[in-house]
């Protein structure tokens, strides 16, 4: 559930496309652009931060995710 959360909110949020994978799905997959530059990776690290934190810090961020099970 929390790799769905993370897929969903990085590109609903930033518009960031991602995807899990892998055994128990504990793979985040990016595919970037081969230009892109090092301010956008960073923005892309910033953005898995700050919705890792609204997970831990807010007690309505998993309502949502609740709800579609």
């Amino acid at each position: 559930m929390f790799g769905q959360v993370l897929v969903m909110r990085l590109f609903r949020d930033r518009g960031m496309r991602t995807q899990i994978c892998g055994n128990y799905f504990m793979v985040l997959k990016i595919a970037p652009a081969l230009n892109i530059s090092e301010d956008q990776l960073g923005e892309f690290v910033l953005a898995i931060g700050d919705i890792v934190g609204l997970m831990h810090s807010s007690a309505s961020f998993w309502s949502e995710p609740l709800g579609i099970v």
